[in-house]
């Protein structure tokens, strides 16, 4: 009887679904477990371009600070832009700030 309840339970893919990728074994079935891996994946690949996007936010600060004293852009210019500049650096820390700051919380495990 359990059998019988588990097969009219399974999710069986239809010709050229578009769930077959979550169908992880092969087997045309996607069942609970194989929903939890691709969730899982699909959550780890969302960390990890939230860590990326971070890395060049503080890259893009620290390239941005060394171009900026560079002898090729005149102070004039430099002076004129110092409002822009400011709200980039702000933009660009409060990215790494947010991606740090997450990842402090969800350490503690109270994220989850």
């Amino acid at each position: 009887m359990n059998s019988l309840r588990v097969d009219k339970a399974a999710k069986h893919l239809q010709e050229e679904s578009k769930y077959a990728k979550y169908d992880v074994d092969g087997d045309g079935i996607v069942t609970d477990e194989e929903l939890k891996t691709i969730h899982a994946i699909n959550a780890e690949d969302k960390l990890m371009a939230q860590k990326r996007m971070s890395w060049v936010a503080m890259f893009s600060m620290i390239f941005f600070t060394l171009l900026v004293f560079l002898p090729i852009f005149p102070d004039s210019r430099i002076k004129a832009l110092a409002d822009l500049f400011g709200l980039f650096y702000i933009g660009q820390a409060g990215i790494v700030g947010a991606y740090m700051g997450m990842t402090a919380y969800m350490s503690n495990g109270k994220g989850r």
